[in-house]
């Protein structure tokens, strides 16, 4: 049998939590340029380094937390992460308006969590040099958001809760599954 993910991070959290304490030395600007050269960077190399680094700069992450290939992350020191998250491929994710995301939430690939949105006044300043407005994002704990989801600013999804690929979550979601835009709760999850 296979060892899991978990196992393996267990086997070496004592090394990793030392690399980490010794990355975060480092001036935060080189910590995010790593970062950025380590978001292509395949297999298992690239994902510890991408925990490394990752751990080095958020406001907490936790243990065996998974960042796939070609992430953006922005604004990184406004994110805490549980333990046993997975936020794969191609997602961009900014924290600039506070992110919180409990233990064992799975983020499926393409997927866009933002923690802000833009004012839109009709006025003689143009709509995007209007200011932004930043409201938090919570993901609680045993969440999976599905492939392509868009979770807005302000937006919080509750402990056993499954959004469904491609839907855009504006408010609140209780536990069930959610899908379509924006997303409604199509059934409870017994």
């Amino acid at each position: 049998m296979r060892e899991t993910g978990r196992k393996k991070f267990g086997r070496w959290k004592w090394l990793i939590k030392l690399i980490v304490k010794s990355v975060s030395i480092l001036p935060r600007s080189i910590r995010v340029t790593l970062m950025s050269m380590f978001s292509g960077l395949p297999g298992k190399p690239g994902v510890v380094l991408r925990y490394i680094t990752f751990s080095s700069l958020a406001k907490y992450c936790g243990d065996n937390v998974y960042i796939g290939r070609w992430c953006i992350i922005k604004n990184i020191q406004n994110i805490k992460v549980g333990d046993n998250v997975s936020i794969h491929d191609y997602n961009y994710i900014d924290g600039i308006g506070e992110l919180s995301i409990g233990s064992d939430v799975s983020i499926a690939h393409g997927a866009s969590i933002l923690t802000f949105e833009h004012s839109y006044v009709k006025s003689a300043v143009p709509f995007k040099y209007q200011h932004v407005v930043m409201k938090p994002v919570e993901i609680h704990s045993n969440v999976w958001i599905g492939c392509g989801v868009r979770v807005l600013a302000g937006a919080t999804i509750f402990s056993d809760t499954v959004v469904g690929a491609n839907s855009v979550v504006k408010h609140n979601l209780s536990s069930g599954l959610y899908a379509g835009i924006p997303s409604t709760k199509r059934k409870d999850i017994l």
